[in-house]
């Protein structure tokens, strides 16, 4: 059996989700509601000790880590492959599927502020949220939903950490123009590493990271990743206790024949 507990709007739920289909693998859905705080309960913290989602379980065993459970799927499991034969190719794809792990991240303080929090708010009181602040395991992740709660993120630091993701598509520019329409040549992982971000991007208003003048070459290729139907069920998925899916605008950048296929 395969179980993904996973939320309808993480970024990296989002990313497994769409590898599994990308593989067609068959999975049950075991839904943790993050605005709930189902993440931080023990029964969930025994799958995955840092609170975070996803989480895959196959035949009773955890997998962690968005690129490890992703890497576990094209490995474990039958379907296209989606990591090159070549080992050249495939040390490429490793390296800037880490060049995503490592600065993409930086998306998490805008989403919570402009999204997250507005939401939590109306569901929790302060003292409520402080509370769960201080429950989170990673200090990453505990820090930035202190400073969040106590209104200390200011523009200017959220400017910047839309400027740190200019590093990561530059590098991906490059690559599509050497490479051609995906990121080491053929679909694969590294597709999939950065596609759930731009989806998120283009929901806080910032398509202008990969306009046709700036960037044409992620500019096309976003167009292709919109067409993908293993992309479109992944970023489709409701929220499953039926609140909160249909104002955030997400899935505004999808073709309107595919959004909630």
């Amino acid at each position: 059996m395969i179980e993904l507990y996973h939320f309808w709007s993480s970024v990296c739920s989002v990313k497994v989700r769409m590898c599994l289909e990308e593989k067609g693998v068959a999975w049950e859905s075991r839904y943790t509601d993050l605005f709930r705080f189902d993440q931080l309960q023990p029964e969930y913290l025994a799958l995955n000790p840092d609170g975070v989602v996803p989480t895959l379980v196959h035949d009773g065993q955890p997998v962690r880590e968005s690129s490890i459970i992703n890497e576990y799927i094209d490995e474990a499991f039958p379907g296209p492959a989606l990591s090159p034969a070549d080992p050249l190719r495939r040390a490429r794809m490793r390296e800037f599927a880490r060049l995503c792990d490592e600065g993409l991240p930086a998306i998490a303080v805008p989403t919570m502020v402009k999204y997250i929090l507005p939401k939590l708010h109306n569901r929790w009181d302060e003292a409520e949220l402080r509370k769960r602040a201080e429950e989170r395991p990673i200090e990453f992740y505990r820090n930035m939903f202190r400073r969040g709660v106590a209104g200390e993120v200011s523009e200017a630091e959220l400017a910047a950490c839309f400027a740190r993701l200019d590093r990561i598509l530059d590098r991906m520019e490059a690559a599509l123009a050497a490479e051609g329409e995906w990121v080491v040549g053929s679909f694969s992982l590294a597709d999939i590493a950065v596609a759930p971000y731009l989806f998120r991007l283009s929901a806080l208003g910032q398509e202008r990271f990969w306009s046709a003048s700036q960037r044409p070459h992620i500019a096309d290729w976003y167009a292709r990743v919109l067409t993908r139907p293993a992309f479109v069920k992944a970023v489709s998925w409701p929220d499953e206790n039926g609140t909160g899916y249909e104002e955030v605008g997400l899935h505004a950048s999808l073709p309107t024949d595919k959004a909630g296929a």
